[in-house]
Formats: C-alpha cells, structure tokens, sequence
C-alpha cells in the first residue's frame, strides 16, 4: 500500500490510525507532507484520520479510545446515540479513564477521571471500548441540562434498554457522581411505571396520597379489537386518567384519536379524565381535588 493508497482508504473508511500503521504505507515525511496539504489530520497524538471524516462524531470518537490510557472506554451520551437510543450526536466525546491517568486534551474531548472501574466493557464495531447503557446513562445524566434529564431517564427505561436497577448497582460505587439524587428518585419513579416528565409530575403533585392507593400506572386494556394502554387506571371505579404533552396532544390528528379512544372506553364503563400540560405544571392541586372528587363520585355511585 502507498501513501495514495493509504489516502484513499482513511477518506473510504471514517476511522484512525497510528503513526505506527500508517508507516507501513509511508514514510514519516509522507505522513507530514500530507498533513501540510490538508489531506490528512492528527486527530490527537499519534491518531491520523483523511480530514474529510476528522470532525466527525465517529473518527474523533475512535481517536480518544485509541489514544487513552489501558481500561479507558467511551461514556455519556455519545454511546446512547452510537446505540441507536439518541437522534443527535453530541459535540463532545467523553472517555472515563482511569483516576491515576490523565492527559491534555482538546476542547472536543472531556476526561471524566474514576477510581470505579465497571465490571464490564463493550466493544463497538471498529473495536473502541464502551461503557454499558446504564453507566453511559449516568454520566450523560450528570452532564445534561436540567430540562432535558427526565426524558433522558424516561426515554431508555420505558424503551426496556435501561432498567432501573442496572444503574442503581452501578450508582452503589459512585457517591459522588453529578445529579446522583435525582437520578435516583427517577429511577424509583420509573419502576412504578412512570415513563415521561409529566406522569412524574402527576406521580409526585397530583395522583398521590389518601384516595389514589389502587391506581395502575401504565395499564393496558383490550375494547372491540384495540389495545390501549392508560397512563393511570383505578379498577374500583373504572376511571383512567390520562395526562396530555404539550405537543404532541394538540395536533388535530391526535385529537381526534384521542376522542375515538375515550368513546370506546366508555362503552365499556371505563370514564377518562384527561389532564393538559398547563394544568398539571401551574394547577396541580386543582388537578388533584378533581381527580379525588371523580374517584369519590364514582365509589358512591
């Protein structure tokens, strides 16, 4: 292989190589040359990738586990979105590494430095070390902004991907880690079936305490042919509680779903009563004593 050759395969192939291998193809002079042209770019010491791919989630990713010390791996939220579990890719690699280790690094790349070593690694496909799910999880957590933790939790438990318990054992190690407390209690929240910010809303200010004891979270229930599944459901009174985003509850479409649904259900005894995005975030005490006086009006009726 030549040093066009060696060109050619790093602007086919998105990946990094070492000085080392890419000797094999050029020499030390070769190397410099093309990276004075521009055609080639040192990602980081001794990582060269075609500088087509260099900014590139993927290559600067492979540079930083390449390039980190022994027991290093990608964390954050840079693995979720390599698994497929987020739609963007972040701005900045995270690498746990190590505690005694530690190197310069660019403004792309943020070390998180840990005494815990978790008990097990992944490979990705071009053989860069990962982190698994839960533990991606709680640094990306520890790193996002407070508006967008709840989804973050929500959206890869309720998906199966992460289970609550998977990121308490490994939470047990770590007493220090960012937004510990919270994620915790999120954790908790997602186990009794919570699955989005305003059910943990509700969960926490509206459907809780004396009067709310039988509720279902998360209940699913079959009427002529359809399966729905009911964001809370008491049994006793046949009342299923249903709690409206913001955004996705205002479209016509799924208004009118919404209206198809209600009737159904309340073909067969079932009442639904439906809470908007406003109500439960400025009103959640008027959501509650609605909610307890339907419950109430429903036993005695």
């Amino acid at each position: 292989m030549t040093l066009t050759d060696l060109i050619a395969h790093l602007e086919a192939t998105p990946t990094t190589l070492s000085l080392e291998q890419s000797t094999a193809s050029a020499s030390r002079g070769g190397i410099a040359g093309a990276c004075r042209r521009g055609v080639l770019t040192r990602v980081l010491p001794d990582r060269y990738a075609s500088s087509l791919h260099a900014d590139s989630w993927l290559v600067r990713s492979h540079a930083a586990a390449a390039w980190g010390p022994a027991g290093c791996a990608l964390t954050g939220a840079g693995v979720l979105f390599d698994a497929g579990l987020a739609a963007k890719a972040p701005d900045v690699v995270d690498l746990l590494v190590p505690h005694w280790r530690h190197r310069p690094s660019p403004g792309w790349l943020r070390i998180t430095s840990s005494t815990y070593r978790p008990p097990t690694l992944r490979e990705r496909h071009d053989g860069a070390p990962v982190v698994d799910p839960a533990l991606a999880l709680i640094h990306a957590y520890g790193r996002a902004l407070e508006r967008d933790r709840a989804e973050l939790v929500y959206g890869l438990t309720r998906s199966g991907v992460v289970d609550a318990q998977s990121v308490r054992d490994h939470l047990d190690h770590m007493p220090r880690a960012r937004g510990r407390a919270s994620l915790l209690r999120r954790c908790a929240q997602a186990e009794i079936g919570v699955e989005s910010f305003l059910e943990e809303r509700a969960a926490s200010e509206v459907l809780v305490g004396e009067g709310f004891e039988g509720l279902i979270r998360q209940h699913r229930v079959r009427v002529a042919g359809h399966t729905y599944r009911l964001d809370a459901y008491d049994p006793a009174t046949r009342t299923a509680f249903e709690l409206d985003g913001a955004a996705s509850h205002a479209r016509h479409d799924q208004r009118v779903r919404d209206i198809r649904r209600d009737a159904l259900l309340s073909s067969v005894g079932i009442l639904t009563l439906r809470f908007g995005y406003g109500d439960i975030m400025e009103r959640p005490v008027w959501c509650r004593e609605l909610a307890l006086s339907t419950l109430l009006a429903r036993r005695s009726a």
